[in-house]
């Protein structure tokens, strides 16, 4: 067995009690040795010239002094291993009291050819140095100890992009815990004021663009990218450049959980393609949104969806005096209302009603019975089938479910009196080719056409793909490539819009505060992402080689799916709102019925051939193409 190991086994076996006084000893002895080291700094390391009487006189003194101050202030039951800031600004503390009480007895009871004057102040910096120095020693030493162990693997070297206070905190957690076995050889920043510098003993080396030369330089085996809050542009750049080095990285957390404490090496974790095509935290307008949904009765259908449990979370932050839940699947419905009561056990909004419960939207009854008993005020409708392949073998029921749903909560909304109705739209809905873009258009008709009477505020909110939604393209490509492949991609060329869900339903909650009735709003999508691109950045995120590693196969467009979807049509206008990222729609394009039309056409859905849906589809919605291929 190693000096080293025996040392770490022995150590811990000493009785807590024993160690105290042990360490409580060794910081009595310091002020000796101060004292005598500052009478020799003071008499320009003359040791005769020492009045040794005074000394002795006073040293037992000092030594008991300083002891007390160190109990008093709790300086005293710090693990010296594990010696920090705060323990080292405790000993200072101690040590600068019990030397102004020292100071003031001597100076009164001795004269200075006793005791020179300064040698006080000396002797302070002198304990100060002494005290803190001992302490670093046994966390230093123990360090080494441990790194010095047998069968330790070797450390990892690291770099770190970012030098802010979250590189800070991270690269100090992992110089002092040998376990992590990581060693930090270099950090790099953009700040060319910080270059030169350096940041807990790691040098600040280059900027970002310099990472595939100091990768290989200090043969780096992984990079951490320790910026908190940088943009989806500055990661996208930095995430570049470590795919070039072809090094293994990770990300720290966001801003959020880093005002949380969050920042340590357990909360390290995977880049993933929400840091990628995520955008900049839409700023809301909270007053209008408050004072539309504070003390209010609010309904989401759809409630256990990814839309629907992301608005559920939202509109809590302002104050609703209760909170419905509607949809048909069960289980995610139970998980979802365990999570919300949770969060208000203790949040601030704790007296929040919250009620969650089975409704399938097609049922009149069960939803009017919901909406009267509970004198709902605002109506958020996210139910809805969402997969256009499923529903382009199932018409039938697309229509029931996506248009029929939504008559028939828009009519119980209307008739309880509730204040507002927001339909969750898509992109999808324009020039429809899909049975499932053609009832989500069919329903923005509806819409229009219930919205007549001004008695209820109705709106429909047009979007595209939510990021990492339940059976979307994300979630789909991570199980292929952790299953091993192959990923699958409808077409090279394909291109889809993405916004997290976040950021959806904050925008949702804002149509219900502006504009006027039966509106139609354009959520700002930004650019299209290239799904090929998409797919081989996942994997290439996995650490793998795509086309190498993963097989990316491409299976061609499936019927009603686009190459790329459009946020308006030819027939329709785009204005501006109060809210940047939400634009009206005017002029809404081909298509209008009247409610009864499509209520016959809903109640006779299931009664006529999928040919006879579609055709059916196509007398309401004008510009819809059946069996329309990109």
């Amino acid at each position: 067995m190693s000096i080293s190991t025996t040392i770490q086994r022995a150590v811990p076996r000493i009785p807590q009690r024993r160690r105290l006084i042990f360490g409580l000893g060794a910081q009595a002895l310091i002020p000796a040795v101060s004292l005598y080291v500052a009478l020799l700094l003071r008499l320009d390391l003359d040791e005769s010239r020492i009045n040794y009487p005074p000394f002795w006189t006073w040293v037992p003194i000092l030594m008991a002094l300083r002891v007390a101050a160190l109990v008093y202030f709790k300086a005293h039951t710090g693990l010296w291993r594990y010696v920090s800031v705060p323990d080292l600004l405790g000993v200072t503390k101690a040590t600068t009291v019990s030397t102004i009480i020292f100071t003031m007895a001597a100076w009164i009871l001795t004269g200075p050819e006793e005791i020179p004057r300064s040698v006080f102040f000396i002797e302070w910096g002198v304990h100060v140095f002494l005290a803190g120095g001992l302490r670093m020693a046994v966390r230093v030493g123990r360090e080494r100890l441990k790194d010095a162990g047998p069968n330790q693997e070797p450390k990892r070297k690291l770099v770190i992009v970012g030098a802010g206070d979250a590189s800070a905190a991270f690269c100090a957690q992992v110089k002092y815990t040998p376990e992590f076995r990581l060693d930090p050889v270099a950090i790099l920043d953009d700040d060319r004021t910080k270059i030169g510098s350096s940041l807990i003993g790691v040098p600040v080396t280059g900027g970002i663009d310099d990472l595939p030369a100091v990768v290989e330089k200090y043969e780096a085996d992984l990079v951490v990218i320790a910026i908190p809050a940088a943009t989806t542009e500055q990661r996208t750049r930095i995430i570049n450049k470590c795919r070039e080095s072809r090094v293994e990285f990770r990300i720290l957390p966001g801003t959020d959980e880093l005002l949380e404490g969050n920042v340590s090496i357990s909360k390290l974790r995977r880049v993933d393609v929400a840091d990628l095509l995520g955008r900049a935290e839409t700023h809301l307008d909270e007053a209008s949104l408050r004072n539309t949904f504070a003390g209010k009765t609010v309904m989401i259908t759809g409630g256990a969806g990814t839309i629907g449990s992301e608005l559920a979370r939202r509109v809590i932050e302002f104050d609703p005096a209760k909170l419905i839940l509607l949809d048909r699947a069960e289980n995610p419905l139970v998980m979802l209302e365990y999570e919300l009561r949770a969060l208000l056990v203790d949040s601030p909004h704790r007296d929040l009603e919250l009620i969650a419960q089975i409704v399938d939207v097609t049922d009149p009854i069960s939803v009017r019975n919901i909406t009267t008993t509970h004198n709902v005020n605002i109506v958020l409708h996210a139910a809805a089938h969402k997969h256009v392949y499923l529903m382009e073998d199932a018409p039938a029921d697309a229509i029931v479910n996506n248009v029929g749903g939504v008559v028939n909560v828009a009519r119980a909304a209307r008739e309880c009196g509730a204040s507002t109705f927001v339909l969750v739209s898509t992109d999808k809905a324009v020039s429809p080719i899909s049975v499932m873009g053609a009832s989500k258009r069919m329903s923005e008709l509806a819409i229009r056409e219930l919205g007549a009477d001004e008695s209820t505020h109705f709106a429909a909110v047009r979007f595209g793909n939510v990021l990492g939604s339940n059976g979307s393209v994300v979630p789909i490509f991570q199980q292929q490539i952790e299953a091993g492949g192959p990923v699958t991609v409808t077409h090279a060329s394909a291109e889809r819009y993405f916004m997290t869900a976040h950021e959806a339903a904050g925008l949702i909650l804002t149509a219900a505060t502006i504009g006027d009735n039966q509106e139609i709003y354009l959520l700002d999508m930004g650019t299209p992402v290239s799904i090929d691109s998409l797919a081989r950045t996942m994997i290439e995120l996995s650490g793998l080689v795509p086309d190498k590693d993963i097989a990316v196969e491409y299976t061609g467009l499936k019927t009603g799916e686009k190459l790329t979807e459009i946020l308006s049509s030819s027939d329709e206008e785009l204005d501006t709102t109060a809210h940047e990222k939400l634009l009206l729609v005017k002029n809404t394009g081909l298509g209008t019925a009247s409610l009864d039309e499509i209520d016959e056409f809903v109640k006779t859905a299931r009664q006529l051939s999928n040919e006879e849906v579609k055709e059916g589809i196509q007398r309401i919605v004008h510009d819809y193409k059946i069996g329309g291929i990109d």
